[in-house]
This record gives C-alpha cells, sequence and structure tokens, in this order.
C-alpha cells in the first residue's frame, strides 16, 4: 500500500468536475498533486495516489473509461515536463458480416490501450455501421485505426482533433 505515481490528461469533461474530490471520497485515496496545467479545455495533474491498490485500481479505471489518459510510473513520472500528446479522432467503421460477432472493440481497447466511444451504431446480421470516437495516445490511436484496417474493416474519418 505505497504511494503509486500517475500523470493524468483530463478532457474537457473531467475538467469541470471535482476529480481530487471524487479520488479522496469516493475512493477513499490520498491525492497529492505535484505538477498541474488546467484550462477551460483541458487538464493535467502528475500525482501520488496513496491508499487500499483495489481502491487506487478502481478510481484509475473509472478515469480510464471517462476518457482520461493515465501513465503510471515510478517517482520517475514527477518529473514529466507536460501531458502527453492526445488525440481524439471520430471515425466511420464499416464492419463485414464475418466480423461482426467478433469481439473486436475489446480487442482494439486492450491491445491499444484507446477509450472508444460509440455516437452511432447499425448492426445487422450482414453489416455494421458505426460511428465512434477513439481517444488516447497519438500513436496508439493510429495503431488502432491500422488495427482495424488491417483486420477486414473500413475505417473513414469523420473529424480530428488533436491535444498537444
Amino acid at each position: 500500500m505505497g504511494d503509486r505515481y500517475f500523470s493524468i490528461t483530463f478532457p474537457v469533461d473531467l475538467v469541470r468536475e471535482p476529480v481530487l474530490y471524487s479520488l479522496a471520497k469516493r475512493h477513499d485515496l490520498e491525492p497529492v498533486v505535484y505538477k498541474a496545467s488546467v484550462t477551460h479545455s483541458a487538464g493535467w495533474l502528475v500525482l501520488s495516489l496513496a491508499g487500499p491498490t483495489q481502491n487506487v485500481d478502481a478510481a484509475i479505471l473509472e478515469l480510464k473509461c471517462r476518457g482520461a489518459l493515465v501513465r503510471e510510473g515510478d517517482r520517475s513520472v514527477l518529473d514529466s515536463e507536460g501531458p502527453e500528446r492526445t488525440a481524439s479522432m471520430r471515425v466511420r467503421v464499416l464492419i463485414p458480416q464475418e466480423k461482426i460477432a467478433e469481439p473486436i472493440y475489446s480487442r482494439i481497447i486492450k491491445n491499444h490501450d484507446v477509450v472508444l466511444n460509440i455516437r452511432q451504431a447499425r448492426i445487422t446480421g450482414e453489416q455494421g455501421t458505426v460511428e465512434m470516437e477513439i481517444s488516447g495516445e497519438l500513436e496508439a490511436v493510429d495503431a488502432a485505426i491500422d488495427a482495424m484496417k488491417n483486420d477486414g474493416m473500413r475505417v473513414d474519418p469523420i473529424e480530428r482533433d488533436v491535444i498537444e
């Protein structure tokens, strides 16, 4: 139950929420903020979290599920100079019939550590069309898109917003 160190880049939705309060009260953790940069549209914290391992894990999972980019490391994380380069890209994915029953979303999430947010979908037994937002480190987003294309899906960009 020692301190764990994190660099967390927040999307705009989380900037407006009491994240530290949630870490302390809901998850019974002791956050110590070493560096921070927060604007109306993005946020970045370098912090340590002390508390039971399962509480830290649950808090970090919740942040990731809400679109935060989280990097954990040893004390050297405290030397971070700025947020990770992140990307958020909206794409339209055309899924062929033979891929519909496969766990394509979980593979992409697990293999590339990106957040998928489905915005609109129409999936039938013959095909699927899914509009989604893919968020994460810039290289991870690109790798996730390449993986879907290599797996036989057509991926077309709808829009791209890169936060640096």
